[in-house]
């Protein structure tokens, strides 16, 4: 069917399109393609991510999401008369609270507004763990308005302490300080950088809200959540994650997502509750919840699927969680059965310091590791590359998949060896 005729009556595709908010990227949309969904995309034209291959999508146009919010809801309003609209996808952090106004404005099923600015603020997020779970839940934290605050709050904390951003996503500009100098410094670099990434984003006016935390030490690990109308939670796998912390570098990125995770049967259902109680504590429904933790604890809850989740737990199991997020949305029973058994890893390898990127070494090696899938460089030569804690993305991104754990594991060791992965100047 052409793009003109469904214009022309948009009955004929109902209940309409999965209409994508912002952006979508690779695995963020292939299984319901497979499916024979009719998808959409609003591109924000704001947007520094690589956008997926979408070809094949029947509605792709661009909107600058910096414009005020009445005018994106009218946008998809115009998009929703003319093609309907089955659901909007968010898949991306900074999209969470306008994805939710404007699925409430269009009386769309999708998460309340104020439960998805409670998953925006990690100050109200952890004062809700702290008074539903408990104060155990998660670590103990303080927001900070001056250096003042700063110094008063990590005395009471102690060293080392967690210093982070809100509104933003993938560990950025997150460090570990272990003095007041390390820490003041950290501070003064957040509040220079981060408004300015905001505005390159078309986030104009989003207020910087800083974070000082205890720091807490234990394995990474995350489980994605799909909650239903009533507020039903359906928990997916648990995904171990390595930052940079540890494959020895200094900054908090995710460098490796791996399944089969190393826990036992016990830690995966004591998490697994937890994750059950953290977005129940934040009134989620009819959404999907991405709830990281730190060893025994809540880290924070974010209103969207992992950052790719849907891919590994596809790859590994065969779980369509996106499909599966779909049928919530659609008010379904969503169906997380898997097919398979194996063990998977994606890679996203950063710069080891801030700079001029001049080459990627060592790509041709990547095709030739035990379990190898696939790869894609993210950077080009003379870009600016470096660390999460910079503002940066990875430049390079990588898929293992195989029967054999220990391999997939001894694949991601032999990636973390390649300290001269990046040439940087």
């Amino acid at each position: 069917m052409n793009l003109e005729s469904q214009t022309a009556n948009p009955s004929v595709s109902k209940p309409g399109m999965v209409l994508f908010l912002g952006m979508v990227r690779r695995g963020e949309f292939e299984t319901l393609q497979e499916r024979g969904l009719p998808l959409g995309v609003l591109v924000d034209t704001n947007s520094k991510a690589r956008l997926g291959d979408v070809s094949k999508f029947v509605f792709v146009e661009r909107f600058d999401f910096s414009r005020p919010l009445p005018e994106l809801i009218e946008a998809v309003r115009s998009i929703q008369k003319r093609f309907g609209i089955a659901c909007l996808f968010n898949v991306v952090e900074f999209y969470v609270a306008q994805t939710a106004d404007v699925a409430a404005a269009l009386g769309l099923p999708g998460i309340s507004p104020a439960s998805a600015r409670l998953c925006l603020d990690k100050n109200v997020m952890r004062q809700r763990f702290e008074k539903r779970i408990g104060p155990g839940a998660s670590a103990r934290f303080h927001v900070v308005n001056s250096e003042a605050d700063l110094l008063q709050f990590a005395n009471q904390l102690g060293y080392p302490c967690f210093l982070q951003p809100t509104n933003v996503s993938a560990s950025m500009w997150a460090t570990r300080n272990t003095n007041a100098e390390m820490l003041l410094n950290n501070y003064r670099t957040m509040l220079s950088e981060v408004p300015p990434y905001y505005e390159r984003l078309g986030k104009k006016g989003t207020s910087l809200t800083v974070v000082l935390a205890e720091y807490m030490e234990g394995s990474n690990i995350s489980i994605d959540c799909l909650m239903d109308k009533a507020g039903r939670v359906y928990t997916t796998p648990a995904v171990e994650v390595l930052t940079g912390k540890d494959v020895g570098i200094d900054d908090f990125h995710h460098f490796a997502r791996l399944l089969p995770p190393r826990l036992s049967a016990k830690e995966k259902e004591e998490l697994n509750q937890l994750a059950i109680a953290g977005v129940q504590a934040l009134d989620m429904t009819t959404s999907a919840a991405h709830v990281e933790f730190i060893g025994s604890r809540l880290g924070e809850i974010a209103a969207r699927p992992g950052g790719n989740r849907p891919r590994i737990l596809e790859m590994a199991y065969g779980i369509d969680m996106l499909y599966a997020y779909y049928q919530i949305l659609r008010g379904e029973v969503p169906d997380l059965s898997g097919n398979r058994n194996l063990a998977a890893a994606v890679v996203t390898p950063f710069a080891p310091k801030n700079g001029t990127l001049r080459s990627i070494r060592h790509v041709e090696r990547l095709p030739k590791l035990p379990g190898y899938l696939y790869h894609e460089v993210r950077a080009q030569a003379g870009q600016q590359v470096g660390l999460a804690k910079g503002g940066f993305r990875a430049g390079l991104y990588v898929e293992l998949l195989s029967e054999n754990a220990d391999e997939v594991r001894r694949s991601v060791d032999e990636i973390a060896s390649w300290t001269d992965l990046y040439e940087v100047e």
